[in-house]
């Protein structure tokens, strides 16, 4: 009796064993597809487009463009027009995150016409900015000279943030710009959404310690845009700070705008709030998928003559996974 109540326990020690190896495969198997699924690699790239006449066009669609990726071709997954998708909507369509960044440095100081300062235009500026701002967006100040500080913390209160505009001013000492533009790709590199550094300065950074390649590597490798607006146009200017701005601006897929004079300003202002919202978003996935941890360059042409196309010019693959990128 004993030997045949034992033989009925290990044949259902050897069934228990079969079920439980079976639902283990089965398991693994199922997390290794999710896997692959997961890794595979979504690059999301932000584009504006203009023609001829510098004027930003807004109907473009993905068959317009040829997309390539260190020369291979790519097909475009998802491509959104956000401004027709924020009209559709009725309010905000997707989110725009701002690190808007003020020059309170010495040479802001410098007078313009009569009692208006740098430091005044770039405020007023800033004010308009702001005024683009819709219920979901959400900015952060920054003032910068020695070094860069955050005046104000990631926030939806248009009140509160024109209340703190006002209290915007020259701080003195040197103009750290290029240091204040990593401390912003800092604060605002992982928020949802569009995300864009908007810079007030003339440019002139004299007391950095990032170098002009580090800022550069790292705000391309990112999907946020620069946009500047430049005060060397009027009262003394630079050169270095001109290319400094423009170059940061055009690797990232945005702009820099230098008005040369107070009649222009309002042009300026016009453009620079409109680059804020001409844009497109696409994404695709890399036909190379290795998470390799190297740098890729992308590339996208449109069939439409004459159109001129910004958008970031690369990425870094990333050597985690599930990472977009």
């Amino acid at each position: 009796m004993e030997n045949a109540h034992f033989e009925e326990y290990n044949i259902f020690m050897r069934m228990l064993s079969f079920i439980l190896l079976a639902i283990l495969f089965v398991s693994l198997n199922a997390y290794a597809q999710i896997r692959e699924k997961v890794e595979v690699q979504l690059v999301n790239v932000y584009l504006t487009a203009f023609d001829s006449r510098g004027k930003f066009v807004t109907d473009l669609q993905s068959t317009d463009l040829i997309l390539k990726e260190d020369g291979v071709p790519q097909s475009i997954s998802t491509f959104t027009n956000l401004l027709q998708d924020s009209d559709k909507l009725g309010e905000t369509g997707v989110p725009l995150t701002v690190a808007l960044v003020i020059d309170t440095s010495q040479s802001m100081a410098e007078a313009i016409t009569g009692q208006q300062q740098k430091i005044d235009i770039v405020k007023n500026a800033a004010f308009r900015i702001v005024d683009e701002l819709r219920p979901d967006d959400q900015l952060t100040l920054i003032s910068f000279h020695d070094t860069a500080e955050e005046t104000l913390a990631l926030t939806s209160d248009i009140k509160q943030i024109k209340e703190d505009l006002l209290f915007e001013d020259v701080a003195g000492g040197n103009t750290a710009l290029l240091d204040a533009i990593y401390f912003a790709l800092q604060k605002i590199k992982t928020a949802f959404g569009r995300k864009l550094i908007v810079v007030c300065s003339d440019g002139e950074d004299t007391s950095s310690v990032l170098r002009f390649d580090e800022v550069l590597n790292n705000l391309i490798a990112s999907d946020v845009t620069l946009l500047a607006f430049g005060t060397m146009g009027l009262g003394s200017s630079s050169l270095r700070g001109h290319f400094t701005l423009e170059k940061l601006a055009e690797e990232s897929g945005g702009y820099a705008f230098f008005p040369t004079s107070l009649k222009e300003l309002d042009a300026v202002m016009d453009r620079l709030r409109e680059s804020m919202r001409s844009q497109y978003s696409l994404a695709y996935h890399p036909t190379r998928s290795a998470a390799d941890g190297t740098w890729r360059k992308i590339e996208i042409v449109s069939k439409r003559a004459g159109l001129k196309l910004r958008y970031r010019q690369g990425y870094q693959a990333s050597k985690e996974e599930a990472l977009a990128r």
